[in-house]
């Protein structure tokens, strides 16, 4: 049964069934009275004691389930105890006495409601329940003595040990009672109907007790009795029923404070006022009511100190909390906006001033929509009106907003959505403007992770590592490295997979082989001896790739492995790439298969000789043609340049990727002839269409850098095209960077021209990021290595977001190569990456199509997970450095 946790038409479905069945379990009992002479007290009897029974087994099994076992563990104990002392008692005391064996039960109600409290809130604030829990079992002792001396009590039914009986009874009732009310008014609203379902059956069990002490024998009175201890059970497992664990607290339920404020002094004002009603109409003032008065007053006057210092306290840490919060607020160069859940403005930080010119006042009470450019406005308002279920996520939104002075400002916002934190209720967002010419705050340098975290085996960046120590140190043993290729593996980490074939490499290998995971379908072992050994590892852990079983049944992978000798004369990366060429040979020879570097070798070396040689006439017989695949703002959502790639279709091997053609040409003169070409090609074909903004990105490869032509050939390709110096990216590898001093003096010159440098495949190359510092680039281009996993594994997208830092704190763009899903899309801008290339946004273009097919230009709309995104805003700082 769902629990009766939200108010409404649900809640109330939900308990009525159950109520009516207990109202009508009463009903059943009373009626047992209507039957002939010895038949109805059996009947009552029986059914009252069947009612216990039954109320013990639901007890016991919704309590189970409910939000407080323990609790509704001690109420079966409270149950059980005090049938069996009414039995005991019934057996030795006389008529109207009875219910004295009840007391302990009653007690034991104590310690059930006890343990459905939070003990953390009690313990913060227990002067105030101590003295709320005295105000109600006061307020409740003196109703009951007040109706006692104004019924039972002015006709003397009962004698002075009947008396005596009921009134223990009755005080037992009224300190669980109390613990019952407190309940109420210290728990979450939506789990105060079990409070008020607990106080109910306290009063119906009361009322059950009266009529069992003041009965003389079997009839109408004691029928009652039994029917209100019927009742009273049933509302307890109603109670139970009704008590379901909060999946989170809703802060609209959160008002147990106002109640809590108001129950003490309602019940104090009953108890009160029915006193003193009492004394019309008995002529008297008992000095136990009296008494107990007295006790009352003394009880809410303590209860009024113990919340007048509770108050005092909360005041005095939400006065220091908001000094804090002002202080650290008002220190922060950046301004913080806090909106309410209609995206007006609630507060705003007075940094604001400074970014954009205005008074915070000015801004207070506007929606966020209004202030924001009408292009961004409904891709904002899409992005904040959507709810995030992890409070701790951090989105980023790009937008325009104008300065005082009229310009548009590019504004960066660091979102947090805490509306569902009852403290907040509000998104709060840190603003930082991007534009072209805005400063940026220094980040820390990230710290590179060497552990893979699906598989908790070392990375690539470990494998590095490890292949460098060990080639370094002088060694009598030889050393192998095997590199495994598994094809068949689902798209993304499957972490029951990749460990299952970790558990199986592992039994493979023997005590001295090293296993990593090398890439996200590759495995490498370095093995201690001869290549030969190595052959024989590598045979095991391409027969330990079999099928694989998952949840979605049989996942079958083939494996293939590459093998070879770790020369003293070589480096890491030179033991890698002759292990990745062995496994590329091997894979192109079929499942199974196991390739020596030296094979693999041979057989690449005869299509490299046949490359080579046609590669001197492919330029002059028109076999090499350049494409172009843009690079989407997303802050804009249209392109804002285009990288230049080389592409050649070989008469007999049909396109042939760059990776293998240009290392060739860079082995001779050819690269820089290709290099030429290619930048004179590149800076016609984007001079020539119609956008005047539109910069185009060229590889240089390290070879033409270091010749010292390549000022001169980029001037030449400048003047005869056209086309803008500020238009022109040269892409360079980290490599270059580490270059003679006469590199970086040309690079530098270049930018003086106004060319920006860019670094291309960032993270993937072995330069320390501290040769990032002072030297001439511009912009960072992130490796597609770094989207590998992202949407699965959170170390991956903290590192993508930390290299976004890492530019921004440098004052460098980062553009984000290979992005080939929705999903990596919208990770990615929630980072605050705003420039993106990849196939989901466009493939590389034909110059023919340029001018209808560039996203954002005249081409397909820019893919974005929000409804609604607007098409090309109006021209705009692109935010790129000129």
């Amino acid at each position: 049964m769902a629990a009766p946790t939200r108010g409404g038409p649900t809640a109330v479905r939900t308990l009525s069934r159950p109520l009516l069945l207990a109202v009508l379990a009463a009903l059943a009992t009373l009626s047992a009275g209507l039957l002939p002479g010895p038949t109805a007290v059996t009947v009552a009897v029986t059914v009252n004691f069947l009612a216990v029974a039954g109320v013990l087994v639901l007890l016991a099994r919704a309590g189970r389930r409910s939000a407080h076992p323990a609790g509704w563990r001690w109420y079966v104990v409270s149950v059980s105890v005090g049938t069996v002392g009414a039995l005991a008692a019934g057996a030795v005391l006389p008529w109207g006495q009875t219910a004295l064996g009840s007391v302990p039960g009653q007690l034991l109600v104590v310690i059930a409601i006890l343990r459905m409290l939070d003990r953390a809130s009690l313990r913060a604030a227990r002067a105030h329940v101590a003295t709320m829990f005295a105000l109600f079992v006061l307020a409740d002792l003196l109703t009951v003595h007040t109706l006692y001396h104004l019924t039972i009590g002015r006709q003397g039914v009962l004698s002075l040990s009947e008396t005596v009986a009921l009134f223990a009874l009755l005080s037992s009732i009224a300190v669980g009672t109390g613990f019952s009310l407190v309940l109420i008014a210290v728990c979450p609203a939506a789990q105060r109907p079990v409070g008020w379902l607990l106080f109910a059956s306290q009063v119906a069990t009361a009322l059950a007790g009266a009529c069992s002490s003041i009965a003389s024998g079997p009839g109408w009175v004691q029928y009652l009795a039994c029917a209100l201890s019927v009742l009273g059970l049933g509302l307890l497992v109603v109670a139970c029923r009704a008590d379901r664990p909060l999946p989170r607290t809703d802060p609209r339920n959160v008002d147990g404070s106002t109640l809590g404020a108001l129950l003490p002094h309602a019940t104090a004002l009953a108890g009160g006022s029915l006193l003193l009603l009492s004394v019309p109409v008995t002529g008297d003032l008992t000095a136990f009511g009296a008494a107990l008065g007295v006790l009352g007053l003394g009880a809410l006057l303590a209860h009024q100190v113990a919340s007048w210092r509770t108050q005092q306290r909360l005041t005095t840490d939400l006065q220091r909390s908001e000094a804090y919060f002002r202080t650290l607020v008002r220190g922060s160069a950046d301004p913080v906006l806090i909106l309410d859940d209609r995206l007006q403005v609630q507060w705003v930080s007075p940094a604001i001033t400074a970014l954009l010119g205005l008074d915070p006042q000015r801004i207070v009470g506007r929606s966020i929509a209004d202030a924001v450019h009408p292009d961004d406005a409904p891709g904002l308002v899409a992005a904040l009106n959507a709810t995030s279920a992890d409070a701790s996520e951090t989105k980023t939104r790009t937008a325009r907003v104008r300065h005082l002075d009229g310009r548009w400002r590019l504004i960066q916002s660091q979102v947090r959505d805490l509306r569902g934190d009852p403290d907040v209720g509000a998104l709060v967002l840190y603003c930082r403007d991007v534009s072209a010419n805005a400063p940026q705050p220094a980040e820390p340098v990230p710290a590179f992770s060497t552990s893979d975290p699906a598989t908790g085996l070392p990375n690539r960046s470990a494998l590095t590592q490890r292949l460098a120590a060990t080639l370094r140190a002088p060694s009598t043993t030889r050393t192998s490295l095997v590199v495994l290729g598994v094809d068949g593996l689902p798209v993304g980490d499957d972490v029951t997979v990749l460990r299952e074939l970790t558990t199986r490499f592992a039994r493979a290998l023997r005590g001295d082989d090293w296993l990593a995971r090398s890439g996200v379908s590759e495995f490498a072992v370095l093995v201690s001896g001869t290549v030969s050994d190595a052959e024989v590892i590598a045979g095991r852990l391409v027969a330990a790739v079999e099928p694989v079983a998952t949840g979605n049944g049989t996942l079958r992978l083939t494996a293939a492995a590459g093998v070879t000798p770790l020369d003293a004369d070589a480096d890491a990366g030179e033991a890698l790439r002759w292990g990745d060429l062995a496994l590329r040979s091997a894979r192109a020879a079929g499942p199974g298969r196991v390739r020596r570097h030296s094979d693999a070798l041979r057989i690449t070396q005869q299509r490299e000789e046949t490359l080579r040689t046609d590669l001197d006439r492919a330029l002059a017989e028109g076999q090499l043609r350049l494409v172009y695949q843009p690079v989407v703002d997303l802050a804009l959502h249209r392109t804002v340049s285009v990288e230049a790639l080389l592409r050649w279709r070989h008469p007999v091997y049909g396109e042939v990727s760059p990776a293998e053609f240009v290392p060739l040409a860079e082995e001779s003169a050819l690269i820089s002839e290709l290099g030429r070409w290619v930048l004179a090609e590149a800076t016609a074909t984007v001079a020539a269409l119609p956008h005047p903004d539109l910069a185009v990105a060229v590889n240089v490869s390290a070879r033409h850098v270091r010749s010292g032509e390549l000022v001169a050939d980029v001037l030449r390709a400048l003047e005869s095209s056209g086309l803008p110096s500020s238009r022109l990216i040269l892409e360079i590898t980290e490599s270059v960077l580490l270059d003679d001093e006469h590199v970086t003096d040309d690079l530098a010159a270049l930018r003086r021209l106004g060319v920006r440098i860019a670094v291309d495949d960032f993270g993937t190359g072995w330069s320390s990021l501290a040769y990032l510092v002072g030297l001439p680039i511009d912009v960072l281009k992130m490796d597609r290595q770094f989207l590998a996993d992202v949407e699965t594994d959170p170390q991956r997208r903290a590192l993508c977001s930390s290299v976004l830092h890492l530019g921004t704190s440098l004052g460098l763009v980062v553009v984000v190569e290979g992005v080939e899903t929705a999903t990596e899309l919208q990770l990615l801008r929630d980072m605050g990456h705003r420039f993106i290339q990849g196939y989901l946004l466009a493939r590389p273009l034909d110059r023919a199509v340029l001018t209808t097919q560039l996203p954002g230009l005249g081409g397909a709309a820019v893919p974005t997970s929000a409804a609604g995104l607007p098409g090309p805003p109006r021209p705009a700082d692109d935010g790129l450095p000129r």
